[in-house]
């Protein structure tokens, strides 16, 4: 059996994966999935086949959130970071691979985000010629395989196993596994893959999180130091060089499109702002204030999708930017927060691990609290702590913001030009200016972030399934709504 010791982490599941625009969740998770039947099969497959559940959330958005690009760009053997990503279906064309998407179901699992795909190749020279992998994206661009040819199986893309060994974990008939399958082979995709050096997790709170620093004599900062290396085995000097490339993607991810727009992949859909606010907003005045100026307008070329712009994930599919454009915006008007920002990450950071730990944060499980509102606490905190809140501060920053936004469906229109997930976006990217300053004029947030969580975790279950994401529920049935959605699926399926 295996002793490897799973938890949430800051590099995998918070800002991860680095990766090209789209839904981490609905673009990278997928994407994850589809590699890891590729895989397997050793080789590109001459025909892909990729079930998927029809009262799913891949279902409802299909291919609003490139759910196909990334789906095919996996099975053809692309990580979400890979450029090709985009072009994935010229690609097959031109390489004469045939690929079909069903809407069923899918008997091997439950999950809202499952997936299964069928790989086949016409190769003469292999005991088998197909694979069939079935997946759930459990949010973040995480995933978890859970059969392979139908065995049972887990695995979460952390460690180079084959899947023999897999079935071995997990099955008690142990001596009927086909000896075939000690040649199919996972490796890892994460970026913080398991080690022997791996600890248990340091605490899953932070409550406890401000209790290990303080009995420990070390900053916030410095106790998200050691909960990564706990986890990850690595030198403090190896994960703050981590959290350095986390810090210049997100630089990159909200200032490039002001430098260069050539590359932005657009649709008749696609609803960005950012050209009108940086018009708007530089000959107007802003009432919100210079910081909320400065960081809507990260903010929103955050949101802008340019190939080879890599995004970072935290846990919306662009949250990182999100978080980022608040940091960058209050650096850029008080210039003493600059060599803070790499520690306001990783604050920020650690409060997304804790979320992991205690819900799903995703629009899928919880709604838009999963995803704008953690982001928006995230940056609460990730604020506070850079002008100098002490941890009470910090943790009452981020409780006073998710309080705020509990309860929210996630309810994307296809073909709503980005409504009403920008709505939500600027709601967020406000909200974390603003209760930072309120933590930090020393209003408490008065219910620990755990137990904020808990509460989100509760309320965001309750809501119906067409308001997870599904867009079948919420603001998607509004005559317009169903009117833009219509005009996707015509434009989509040409």
């Amino acid at each position: 059996m295996s002793t490897t010791i799973f938890y949430p982490d800051i590099f995998n599941d918070v800002y991860g994966p680095i990766m090209q625009p789209g839904s981490s969740s609905h673009t990278a998770g997928p994407c994850r999935i589809g590699y890891c039947a590729y895989s397997l099969l050793g080789e590109k497959p001459s025909r892909v086949y990729i079930i998927l559940d029809k009262n799913g959330s891949f279902a409802g958005t299909f291919g609003h959130m490139n759910e196909d690009l990334g789906m095919l760009a996996g099975a053809y053997g692309l990580l979400p970071d890979d450029e090709r990503l985009f072009d994935i279906k010229s690609i097959l064309k031109q390489e004469n691979i045939e690929y079909e998407f069903e809407f069923s179901e899918i008997k091997e699992s439950n999950h809202t985000n499952a997936v299964k795909f069928i790989l086949s190749t016409n190769a003469s020279d292999k005991p088998s010629c197909s694979v069939t992998l079935t997946g759930n994206s459990t949010g973040g661009g995480m995933m978890e395989i859970i059969n392979v040819d139908g065995y049972p199986i887990s695995y979460y893309g952390e460690r180079c196993i084959s899947v023999f060994d897999l079935i071995k974990e997990s099955s008690t008939d142990i001596e009927n596994i086909p000896e075939q399958y000690k040649d199919y082979v996972f490796s890892s995709v994460l970026p913080a893959s398991f080690t022997n050096a791996r600890k248990e997790q340091l605490f899953n709170s932070i409550t406890d999180l401000i209790k290990y620093a303080n009995e420990n004599n070390k900053s916030l900062f410095e106790a998200v130091l050691d909960y990564e290396t706990s986890f990850t085995g690595w030198t403090k000097n190896e994960v703050i060089n981590y959290f350095e490339k986390i810090k210049q993607a997100m630089h990159k991810q909200c200032t490039e499109y002001i430098k260069d727009d050539s590359k932005v992949f657009e649709t008749p859909f696609s609803g960005y702002h950012c050209k009108e606010w940086i018009s708007y907003s530089r000959s107007n005045p802003i009432y919100a204030g210079d910081v909320v100026k400065s960081a809507l307008e990260y903010a929103f070329c955050a949101q802008t999708m340019s190939k080879g712009v890599l995004i970072v994930p935290g846990p919306m599919g662009n949250g990182g930017g999100y978080i980022y454009s608040v940091l960058r915006a209050a650096a850029d008007n008080y210039p003493e927060l600059e060599d803070k920002l790499l520690e306001g990450i990783a604050i920020a950071g650690i409060f997304g691990a804790i979320a992991y730990t205690r819900t799903s944060p995703t629009g899928e499980v919880i709604g838009c609290t999963g995803e704008c509102g953690i982001c928006a606490s995230m940056a609460a905190a990730g604020l506070t702590y850079i002008r100098g809140g002490n941890p009470s501060q910090v943790e009452s920053a981020a409780s006073l913001t998710l309080q705020a936004m509990l309860g929210l469906p996630c309810d994307p229109i296809p073909g709503g030009f980005n409504q009403p997930c920008t709505s939500r976006v600027v709601s967020a990217v406000t909200l974390a200016v603003t209760f930072a300053d309120l933590a930090l004029s020393g209003r408490s947030g008065v219910i620990p972030y755990h137990e904020v969580l808990d509460s989100a975790d509760q309320i965001g279950k309750a809501l119906p399934n067409g308001c997870k994401c599904t867009s079948t529920g919420g603001i998607c049935l509004t005559p317009s709504a169903l009117n833009c959605k219509k005009q996707f699926e015509e434009w989509h399926n040409k």
